[in-house]
């Protein structure tokens, strides 16, 4: 089943510094529904010919953007829930939410269809199977339709601001001893310890919270959220936002971050976050307005579901 295309309408977006680097004369397509496409939204006009503004600029990661089309990529049936309501909200008009997805997320997006479709030999997917090739397809042409020219979701660029940022980011996680799993690890000899299994993230997920960062600088922190099922990478999201000492920022070098980046390193550089996994309904209905978000039957999109 192929996406009905919906009307596509540009709006320019309220920035605070110049952000030209995003898109060619600052406009972005915002997938409202019901606006002609002659209606435009300037920060200068406010509502102009029923078209309203955004009221989150939500920046997904590939996880739970690949948990709603192909579920079974997904292990935890909450996240892929939330992310349904949360997409079918915004395409049945309910919500107005507005998408970025960085492009590495992009890639990575294609990669699962493509795990799930040709990687038979994959432990993480030999208790399921690969897809039929046809469904492979319809899940591209999906994909592909929602993100093209911003149709549903932004795919957002990768800039020389966004490398700048993690300046900020990468120190936090490669001092503090954030854990991925709560289990304990064995140590050589067969003893229990109580050290977690810790890494550090990949610069991927650096680069999502630095992204995170500048889009908080532009529409305003309270109107930016991160959404993932990543457990690191919110808690180094919490980190971030928490009360650092000012020694252990002299310590990591946050004063020269400030000063590459022209950023200060505050709980208000950082975009809020939803963390699709282990949040409680409360929070998201905190964070969203409401929880469930309203919904109506959106026809025409395609999802694998077995």
């Amino acid at each position: 089943m192929s996406q009905k295309t919906p009307t596509q309408h540009p709006f320019k977006l309220r920035s605070h510094i110049n952000n030209s680097h995003l898109a060619p004369h600052n406009q972005f397509f915002y997938p409202n529904r019901t606006a002609r496409q002659s209606d435009i939204l300037t920060p200068e006009t406010g509502l102009r010919g029923g078209v309203v503004e955004p009221e989150k600029y939500l920046l997904l990661d590939s996880n739970v953007t690949a948990a709603y089309y192909l579920p079974r990529s997904c292990r935890s049936k909450r996240v892929c829930a939330r992310i349904q309501n949360i997409f079918d909200s915004v395409r049945s008009g309910h919500s107005r939410f507005f998408f970025y997805l960085p492009n590495f997320c992009v890639a990575e997006v294609f990669s699962v269809f493509m795990k799930h479709s040709f990687g038979s030999w994959n432990r993480h997917i030999q208790n399921q199977g690969t897809i039929d090739t046809r469904h492979y397809s319809k899940l591209v042409k999906q994909f592909e339709s929602d993100i093209h020219n911003g149709k549903f979701i932004y795919h957002y660029e990768l800039a020389r601001y966004h490398v700048l940022a993690i300046n900020l980011v990468a120190p936090i996680d490669h001092y503090f001893q954030v854990s991925r799993s709560k289990k304990k690890k064995n140590d050589p000899k067969g003893r229990r310890t109580a050290k977690p299994d810790v890494n550090p993230m990949s610069t991927f997920d650096h680069l999502i919270i630095a992204m995170g960062i500048h889009l908080a600088r532009i529409h305003g922190p309270d109107r930016v959220s991160i959404v993932s099922a990543d457990k690191r990478l919110i808690d180094i999201m919490a980190k971030c936002r928490s009360d650092i000492p000012f020694e252990t920022k002299r310590r990591l070098k946050l004063d020269r971050a400030e000063a590459v980046t022209g950023i200060e390193f505050n709980s208000s550089a950082f975009p809020s976050y939803a963390d699709l996994l282990r949040c409680k309904n409360s929070e998201l209905s905190e964070l969203f307005g409401a929880w469930p978000l309203p919904t109506s039957k959106v026809p025409g999109v395609y999802r694998y579901l077995e």
